[in-house]
């Protein structure tokens, strides 16, 4: 499927938040890059498989998660518009991702092979400093969040979530963040109701 030239630009504009591109290094790239509709409860690639490529979303909603021999699912993260998709295992140890990730939305993306990727790391600096940075994201991401399950109370860690995407409680079940959170859908109502309660003027803990 041919990517809309919307969809290009919009990349685009992610990779030169992080570093300018020449007008040549982007023709080579956007040459190789395919756009995909994921439907809901689709997966964009699936654990123990090879994972061939990113995905930059221009819409929807898509979440990582693991699941055990046991069949019990744990969400690692969730990810909207304008974020990146994949697993930097797969990029740097080219071996299979141990997570899934499935579409929540209708999902519209556009497909970055791992390969051209790995490609461009050599073809000019400025894909090296845009992979370096990305990877420097991920790292203080999944740092911080490391910290939040070793100090902070479910009721902060679902706070903090609430700040920084607001829009996700009302687009993810809850079920799907009380996994994200590591607490159950019992105590997520909990929480949501104290919340609630507290900002209405009655007493909460």
């Amino acid at each position: 499927m041919k990517v809309p030239e919307k969809w290009l630009q919009s990349l685009r504009n992610a990779f030169e938040q992080l570093s300018e591109l020449p007008d040549t290094e982007w023709k080579y790239f956007r040459s190789y890059l395919d756009a995909k509709i994921f439907n809901p409860d689709e997966l964009l690639f699936k654990a123990g498989e090879p994972v061939t490529n990113f995905y930059f979303i221009i819409s929807g909603l898509v979440r990582y998660f693991y699941l055990t021999e046991a069949g019990k699912e744990f969400n690692k993260a969730f990810a909207m518009e304008n974020d990146m998709v994949g697993s930097l295992s797969a990029l740097v140890l080219k071996t299979p991702c141990r997570y899934s990730v499935q579409a929540l939305e209708k999902s519209e993306v556009i497909v970055l092979p791992v390969k051209v990727i790995k490609d461009c790391f050599d073809r000019h600096p400025a894909w090296e400093r845009i992979g370096r940075l990305y990877a420097e994201r991920v790292a203080v991401i999944k740092e911080i969040r490391e910290g939040e399950f070793l100090l902070d109370s479910a009721k902060v860690r679902y706070k903090r979530l609430l700040a920084e995407h607001p829009t996700l409680v009302d687009r993810v079940q809850q079920y799907h963040i009380a996994s994200y959170l590591g607490i159950t859908d019992v105590t997520l109502s909990r929480i949501r109701s104290k919340i609630k309660n507290n900002r209405n003027g009655q007493p909460g803990n």
